[in-house]
């Protein structure tokens, strides 16, 4: 039966939807199909073809306390490497003409710049859905809308910047947990934090000097991570907010069979405003002590 079905869908993806919703109590997930419902066809390319748009079109929905959105590649990636794929997708695309369309093909493959940034038309749409559902135009705004992801040989958690000023009353995060990531050479995970943060805005500047290569509708921030350890993420539902828990195993010099569990990170997800504390985006994070050293964070 399976190898029927795999056989079907490999020629006719649009007979058959791999993504689906379930409601959790307060919360609802949406699990995206953003692997096998692509659309490569040049000039018409997305992440989800029409037939998975007008299904998560019919889907992101409010009316709940929490809105959890799976999908394998992040849709927030810490920014610098969002304007470098989309840098990547103007040259593949032939912004700058066939010659460097050829070489940012060439580079696209080979390094896998495949996430929602290379796709900018669906990163666009995704966005908009994002924004109204939190505006409260598709139901009552949730507390959060998290995007819940991994794939990328790290973790880490970024925000929408002040969505409030947009009219959003939701906080707009992605959690990234890469569970048994490919460990990545040092250089690359040097680069790769680099990217994340000190990086950035020069990224951004990049990007943004550039009439072909399209500026991000509202800016976001990474706020936690990387962490470059195999880790596993729980998260667990409390009313209004989320806690997200990162943790990794520690082999013990006494008996390699038995690691120990540690807690890399904890973060609190909450309404915006809603946390007493300092920080009034919403999102608290506290990592472990270890977090800055070599083999966590980059």
């Amino acid at each position: 039966m399976l190898h029927d079905l795999s056989y079907e869908v490999d020629r006719h993806p649009e007979r058959y939807r791999f993504s689906f919703a379930i409601d959790l109590g307060d919360a609802r997930l949406l699990m995206i199909d953003s692997r096998a419902a692509r659309e490569l066809e040049p000039g018409k390319r997305n992440m989800l073809d029409p037939s998975e748009l007008e299904w998560l079109d019919e889907n992101m929905r409010g009316d709940v306390e929490h809105l959890l959105i799976g999908t394998s590649l992040p849709f927030l990636l810490p920014p610098g490497i969002h304007d470098l794929e989309a840098w990547n997708e103007a040259m593949a695309e032939g912004a700058w003409g066939e010659r460097f369309g050829r070489l940012g093909e060439k580079l696209r493959q080979a390094v896998d710049l495949e996430h929602w940034a290379a796709f900018e038309h669906g990163f666009d749409q995704m966005t908009d859905f994002t924004m109204s559902v939190a505006r409260g135009e598709r139901g009552r705004p949730p507390a959060t809308i998290t995007f819940l992801s991994g794939d990328v040989h790290n973790s880490y958690v970024t925000r929408i910047d002040d969505p409030e000023q947009y009219g959003a009353r939701s906080l707009i995060v992605q959690a990234v947990c890469s569970p048994i990531r490919n460990p990545l050479p040092r250089h690359v995970r040097v680069l790769q934090a680099s990217l994340a943060r000190q990086l950035a805005r020069p990224m951004r500047a990049l990007a943004a000097s550039s009439e072909k290569v399209p500026d991000p509708p509202y800016p976001w921030s990474i706020t936690d991570g990387p962490w470059f350890d195999n880790n596993l993420a729980v998260l667990q539902v409390d009313g209004p907010q989320l806690e997200l828990t990162w943790h990794t195993g520690d082999i013990s010099a006494g008996d390699p069979q038995e690691p120990e569990l540690r807690t890399v990170a904890t973060v609190i997800i909450d309404r915006p405003g809603a946390s007493p504390g300092p920080d009034p985006t919403g999102l608290v994070g506290a990592a472990d002590a270890r977090a800055g050293d070599g083999h966590d964070q980059g």
